[in-house]
């Protein structure tokens, strides 16, 4: 009887033991699944950052890329001057004009928006018509046929100088302006003034130029200091010497007009030179070369 207990009692020892090892070697598989899992996961999440940053300097170096390409597209940048880029058009004109005449300067106060160019013509008879727009354009772009311009320059050729001369409007003799009331416009300078319904003129001569500013006196226009500023003006800037010209201001411009204008003859050319503002018509017919 105690025999059997014995082995009983063994049996159980045996199979308690077989339970535990068993158990142990379950929570070390376990362990070490879990450990595999952990390092997996690690592994996915530091291909997804490589992935992403791969991602992030493409994306980078595609927009950068295509910013390159669309800045050289362009043909011009934000950084070309005005006054480079009359360069260039004036260039581009002689090429097919040849030597004519073209204002060196664009007469604008400032570079805000982009100088434009438009032509037509040959080198017998041309007209140049100069713009600002918000972008730039190549030389006679169609799009330009839309754009108000702030000057203007004609020429025409005739048959002889006379027949240029005659061209050449609105010029008074000194025996027409005898007798009418005078002012002293400053630099030596008198003008002859007329003034009648509302309106006043203020005519002077200077060289073979004669000049006339109109002014709406019933509106409260001064004709008198519109002239002493472009006395002033002639002071510092010295106009194409003509065989005769005609100077015509207006005080009182309109948006998109361009009133102010210089006419003159030279030869058996006509030259007619438009301006939306008084500065800008002298200092851009100074520099006609």
């Amino acid at each position: 009887m105690k025999g059997k207990i014995l082995i009983m009692l063994a049996a159980s020892l045996l199979l308690t033991g077989c339970s535990q090892g068993n158990k142990s070697t379950s929570s070390e598989s376990a362990t070490g699944s879990s450990k595999v899992s952990q390092k997996s996961s690690s592994s996915q999440k530091a291909s997804s950052k490589s992935s992403s940053v791969k991602k992030s300097v493409s994306s980078s170096s595609t927009s950068a890329s295509s910013s390159s390409a669309s800045s050289k597209a362009s043909g011009w940048n934000q950084t070309t001057s005005n006054a480079a880029r009359l360069s260039t058009f004036n260039s581009e004109i002689k090429k097919q004009l040849g030597s004519v005449l073209l204002p060196s300067v664009t007469g604008l106060a400032s570079d805000s928006g982009y100088l434009n160019v438009r032509y037509s013509g040959n080198s017998s008879s041309y007209k140049v018509y100069y713009s600002v727009g918000y972008t730039a354009k190549t030389l006679n772009d169609p799009s330009l046929s839309g754009q108000t311009p702030y000057l203007v320059l004609t020429k025409r050729t005739y048959a002889s100088a006379s027949a240029a001369q005659a061209a050449v409007e609105n010029v008074q003799s000194k025996n027409n302006l005898q007798g009418l009331p005078t002012t002293n416009l400053g630099s030596g300078i008198t003008a002859w003034t007329d003034a009648g319904a509302g309106q006043r003129y203020v005519t002077f001569n200077e060289g073979n130029w004669q000049f006339t500013v109109h002014g709406a006196a019933v509106n409260g226009e001064d004709a008198e200091a519109t002239a002493k500023n472009l006395v002033a003006l002639l002071n510092s800037y010295y106009l194409p010497a003509p065989d005769k010209g005609k100077g015509t201001f207006e005080v009182s411009v309109a948006d998109g007009e361009i009133p102010q204008t210089l006419t003159w003859a030279k030869g058996s050319s006509l030259y007619k030179l438009q301006a939306h503002s008084t500065d800008t018509l002298i200092k851009t017919a100074a520099s006609l070369k």
